[in-house]
């Protein structure tokens, strides 16, 4: 038996671990370019050379076996290496406190890297966006966006945010209803993200800061991650409320003020290359409340980030959990 798998982010990975562990053959499908989803790795061609950034998550911890595991195989690959960094909190008046000491772990030489050995061995295929399924349960067939169609698979895992996959199952002639209705209850909030080269050092006290009160609510240097090569380089993540107030802005609008946030408090000097993305779906505000679902049949079923919550690891404890379900159904 085959399964398709849609999205190929950490969720997605982990469903098709899970069902090859069941003994089905998964194939996963993915829009993007490459590994990484919110874990992505930025590479870019600045005036002072070129510069690898992560402008999604800046880092994961694990708080289970599950997810230790594959650090642990990431970190034996290369592939990961733990962040050991000033990182602070500050308020609206500047005042500033360390963060709760943690084991926290970055990709190497980006955090890509992480989802990129969680899909090692798979079967990939990026740049195949899924507009719609047909067929029946049990055989079921994945319609893409250039035309081609693949199937059939008695299985499939959809690990898409919620405005995807409603999307996705909308689209589908079959009664998915309580799939979407579930989805239609969550809540993601979105983040403009900014990232900005500069030709000399810049250092506030801090290698990543969680700010209180203003636009900018991450802001961290990429040159104090471990393994890191490049110009001095920084990242700045817009808080969810005002992404939210701004998710329609000119990309221009969105550079200048959250650099400007970054210069007044903190003194960040302009810089030499500036380049800004939109997350529309970042931040998990209000989740499922479970690991997992299945449609009626039992022979496709949804998971990932949005059913428990905005942490890596919730990610791929719901992708084994729903590809463990999926497998279960005979």
């Amino acid at each position: 038996m085959r399964a398709a798998v849609i999205g190929a982010g950490l969720a997605g990975a982990a469903a098709a671990r899970a069902l090859a562990q069941a003994g089905i053959e998964p194939v996963l499908f993915d829009k993007g370019r490459g590994a990484g989803g919110r874990l992505s790795t930025r590479r870019a061609e600045t005036p002072l050379g070129e510069a690898l950034i992560d402008h999604g998550a800046q880092f994961v911890t694990a708080e289970t076996p599950a997810f230790q595991a594959l650090i642990d195989e990431a970190a034996a690959a290369g592939a990961a290496r733990p962040w050991d960094a000033r990182l602070v909190s500050v308020d609206r008046i500047g005042g500033a406190q360390a963060l709760r000491p943690k084991t926290r772990w970055v990709g190497t030489p980006g955090m890509s890297a992480l989802v990129r050995t969680a899909l090692n061995g798979l079967d990939v295929r990026f740049g195949a966006k899924a507009l719609r399924l047909s067929g029946k349960p049990g055989a079921w067939a994945v319609h893409f966006g250039d035309g081609a169609v693949e199937g059939p698979f008695g299985r499939v895992a959809v690990t898409l945010p919620p405005e995807q996959l409603i999307d996705l199952l909308a689209r589908t002639d079959a009664d998915f209803s309580g799939l979407i209705q579930e989805a239609r209850r969550t809540r993601i909030g979105p983040c403009w993200t900014v990232m900005s080269v500069h030709d000399a050092p810049f250092d506030p006290g801090f290698d990543g800061a969680q700010l209180l009160g203003g636009a900018i609510r991450w802001m961290a240097r990429m040159n104090a991650r471990p393994g890191w090569q490049g110009p001095e380089c920084w990242v700045l993540q817009g808080s969810p409320d005002w992404s939210q107030a701004f998710l329609e802005a000119d990309p221009g609008a969105v550079m200048r003020a959250l650099c400007e946030e970054a210069f007044v408090r903190f003194g960040l000097p302009h810089p030499v290359w500036r380049s800004a993305h939109r997350w529309r779906y970042a931040l998990v505000q209000q989740g499922a409340g479970s690991e997992c679902a299945l449609d009626p049949s039992g022979t496709l079923g949804v998971g990932g980030d949005w059913r428990l919550g905005p942490r890596a690891e919730l990610a791929w404890r719901s992708g084994l959990a729903l590809g463990a379900a999926l497998g279960e159904v005979r």
